[in-house]
């Protein structure tokens, strides 16, 4: 019997872990800004195709994430700028130092650099435009 219950309370323990993890996820609540250059093919709403090939525009576009809510690993909020779109996101397991984090368009990689800096790449991919870039966010104070 002793060894049932020395199970019981280590299974009790094992099930409690990834809650105790979560507690350990940093806060991203805030506003990220950062800008970046990309490579596309076809229009998108921020860039003009240059025909059918590959486009590396010249221009840096910025762009600021407002983070409004976390619960745990998953947080939410939206853009700002030229186009206002929602994004959801969750924080990747055992470290919670990258994830991933969707707007109305694209998904986002991320990796937290330290807790003000976040190196990420986008991509979206529709059968008339492609895009990819990778760009560092900073947190604003």
């Amino acid at each position: 019997m002793l060894g049932l219950a020395g199970a019981v309370a280590g299974a009790c323990c094992l099930i409690a872990m990834p809650a105790a993890a979560q507690d350990d996820a940093p806060n991203l609540v805030g506003t990220w800004k950062g800008g970046t250059q990309a490579v596309h093919i076809g229009p998108n709403p921020y860039r003009l195709p240059d025909g059918n090939n590959p486009t590396f525009g010249d221009s840096v576009i910025e762009f600021t994430y407002v983070i409004e809510k976390q619960q745990g690993t998953r947080f939410a909020g939206h853009t700002e700028g030229k186009f206002v779109e929602t994004i959801i996101g969750a924080l990747q397991p055992p470290a919670f130092n990258s994830g991933v984090f969707l707007d109305d368009d694209g998904t986002y990689q991320f990796t937290l650099r330290d807790e003000n800096t976040m190196d990420l790449c986008y991509s979206h991919l529709y059968p008339t435009s492609k895009v990819v870039a990778c760009y560092t966010l900073t947190r604003q104070p």
